[in-house]
């Protein structure tokens, strides 16, 4: 006799395991086959509003490397300061690193869509577990001696990107680094200091945005860029630590300009591949999300997908005559050398 399926009482093969065990057996299935994190970080870093989010979402899908899917912020106190990691405080390692905003796009999903509303469409799903994370990080200090900050930065690279439960390219490889962007960090010469004293195999990918272009974007971004003298003193503060950092560390530290990246990506992501040891790869061309195409983070109005090359010269219709004017005179120097900079002269 054939026992209906919806005979009251039946226990279905689906509710055999409630749900603690459920989580508790999908936890243990990533400690069992975590996929160690120990790559060098390659960190763009640089005044806002210059690409650093184009970049990271055009590294996002290349199967040799470990992609940060948004922001890194493991900065502490704030994500702009590299994180003061002492050894002799092992408690203080994960809450100092622990990236907070993750929360929120657990709850919300991403979007990085500017001021615009987002659509249906611009919302990702971000499937990220902080208790395995937790899980994850103190199995891999357990499993070294902890010698150098380095050691910790790795086991918290592990802990992120197997507690990251969708992660779409977790298992590809070799893995030849870890990508992500900070704003601002590196506009602090200690924090660069920092940077390349735990990672001396790193990459700094710092970008120069052409300052007209630049301002019209910023001023729409934040209220600290309001007033053209003030933010155009921050523009160069940025363009000339990376200056300063290309001189400082030969061979780490790559500049590329904002213009470059949206008008001739393929030639420029050429070079930081071969820069970071990658093979070129069609993917390094369109701006993805966890490997979905994902529209451009822009204040203005983003009609479709992939690298808008238009927006280098909007500002002629964003800003006045005499404010461009000004600008060029404040920075327009600074600018070439920053140009020169990325094209090797």
């Amino acid at each position: 006799m054939t026992v209906p399926l919806s005979e009251e009482g039946l226990q279905q093969p689906w509710e055999r395991l409630s749900p603690a065990d459920e989580y508790e057996l999908i936890n243990r299935a990533r400690l069992d086959h975590v996929v160690p994190v120990r790559e060098p970080l390659a960190l763009c870093s640089q005044i806002a509003r210059s690409g650093g989010t184009l970049l990271s979402q055009l590294l996002d899908g290349h199967p040799e490397v470990h992609a940060h899917p948004h922001e890194v912020w493991i900065g502490y106190p704030s994500s702009g300061q590299w994180p003061p990691l002492d050894l002799a405080r092992p408690d203080d390692w994960f809450p100092m690193l622990y990236e907070k905003k993750t929360v929120k796009y657990v709850r919300r999903g991403y979007r990085k869509a500017g001021g615009r509303e987002a659509a249906a469409g611009d919302v990702y799903p971000f499937l990220f577990s902080a208790r395995l994370q937790k899980a994850l990080f103190d199995a891999a200090i357990a499993a070294l001696p902890v010698e150098t900050e380095r050691d910790v930065l790795d086991a918290y690279m592990t802990s992120y990107f197997n507690a990251w439960l969708d992660n779409q390219n977790l298992y590809t490889g070799p893995k030849r680094a870890v990508t992500g962007f900070t704003p601002m960090l590196a506009m602090r010469a200690a924090n660069v200091e920092r940077f390349f004293a735990v990672y001396p195999d790193g990459f700094l990918l710092s970008i120069v945005r052409e300052p007209r272009s630049w301002f019209a974007s910023a001023r729409k971004h934040a209220v600290r860029y309001a007033e053209v003298d003030g933010a155009i003193e921050r523009w160069r503060r940025s363009a000339r630590a990376t200056l300063d950092a290309a001189e400082r560390y030969p061979g780490r530290v790559v500049v590329l300009t904002y213009e470059q990246l949206v008008q001739k990506t393929e030639p420029a992501m050429s070079r930081i591949a071969g820069r970071l040891g990658i093979a070129f790869d069609p993917i390094l061309l369109e701006p993805t999300f966890n490997g979905r195409p994902i529209r451009a983070n822009s204040h203005h109005e983003v009609g479709g997908f992939g690298v808008l090359s238009d927006r280098t010269s909007l500002f002629r219709t964003l800003l006045e005559p005499e404010t461009i004017e000004a600008v060029e005179r404040a920075a327009g120097d600074l600018y070439e050398r920053a140009c020169a900079a990325a094209e090797g002269r």
